[in-house]
């Protein structure tokens, strides 16, 4: 919805912005009262809680495995540059003896999540809606700049939803993509076993791949020594390669995303004459590929 902006945001985006001298124009957006909602999400890998500004676009908190907490603000429309914003909390009026916060100014880049604040005023921003405030910030417009914009979440149904995001984020992995995009599993002469820690990284990768789609395929890459006859140093190198791909499958893996290179005693990497060298030549590796 598209209203005359408050004037504590009028303030705060005049007295912080003073960079541009005078604004043609004021634009304020925010949820109708009735139909402000906050929403919680996710998985093992990223757990949100998004509002959703009409007219403007989203603003959510996002918790990702392996990171910290962060606030964000994805517009409906990229900003066609990078500027800054300010950041603010409003009281409710029944808040008599409550006064507005400024927090401060941010970056606003010119890309997708528009505006991302670090953990520390993440905290901020959920303490205050928690306790009944309106979190907001204000910035030029994301077109020709001469219009002052504000833009701001209500606190109502916060308190329960962000009781789920809480859940959510104690059951994050405690590994992340680094931790799973490549391994390499080593073979005895013509062994097919897959022991318990190279299951366990298999099981993790199978974990991983199925909380985040956003991977394009599987690379099985494997390999023989020299020793013996090449057709059947081929033969065992496709196997152990299917054998790893059909471990995958059976725990959840679409087969379709795999591409496996079976190369058996070719393009060796290491020195096929010193024992060493064979025992490293005897490989899988499988790299995730995103």
């Amino acid at each position: 919805m598209k209203l005359k902006a408050p004037l504590f945001a009028l303030f705060c985006g005049i007295g912080l912005m003073s960079f541009v001298p005078v604004w043609a124009g004021y634009q304020y957006y925010s949820a109708e009262l009735d139909m402000a909602k906050w929403q919680s999400s996710g998985n093992r890998l990223e757990c949100r809680l998004s509002q959703q500004i009409p007219g403007y676009g989203e603003a959510l908190f996002r918790h990702r495995a392996l990171q910290a907490l962060e606030f964000r603000v994805i517009p409906a429309y990229t900003p066609r540059k990078p500027d800054q914003a300010v950041v603010f909390i409003n009281k409710p009026s029944w808040k008599r003896f409550t006064n507005n916060k400024v927090l401060g100014r941010v970056a606003v880049a010119s890309s997708k999540v528009a505006i991302s604040m670090p953990e520390d005023w993440a905290f901020r921003l959920s303490l205050s809606l928690r306790e009944g405030m309106e979190a907001a910030w204000s910035h030029a417009d994301w077109g020709d700049g001469k219009d002052l914009v504000t833009a701001s979440v209500l606190p109502i149904n916060f308190e329960p939803a962000w009781r789920d995001f809480i859940a959510c984020s104690q059951n994050l992995i405690d590994y992340g993509y680094n931790d799973v995009r490549a391994y390499t599993f080593y073979f005895n002469k013509k062994s097919m076993h897959l022991g318990r820690k190279e299951r366990e990284k298999l099981d993790k990768l199978a974990e991983y791949v199925s909380l985040d789609p956003d991977y394009q395929f599987i690379r099985i890459v494997s390999t023989t020594d020299s020793r013996g006859m090449r057709r059947i140093n081929l033969a065992v190198s496709r196997n152990r390669a299917n054998m790893i791909k059909n471990y995958l499958v059976k725990k959840g893996v679409n087969p379709k995303r795999f591409v496996i290179l079976a190369r058996g005693e070719k393009k060796p990497k290491y020195n096929n004459r010193t024992r060493t060298g064979r025992a490293k030549n005897r490989r899988v590796e499988i790299t995730l590929v995103k």
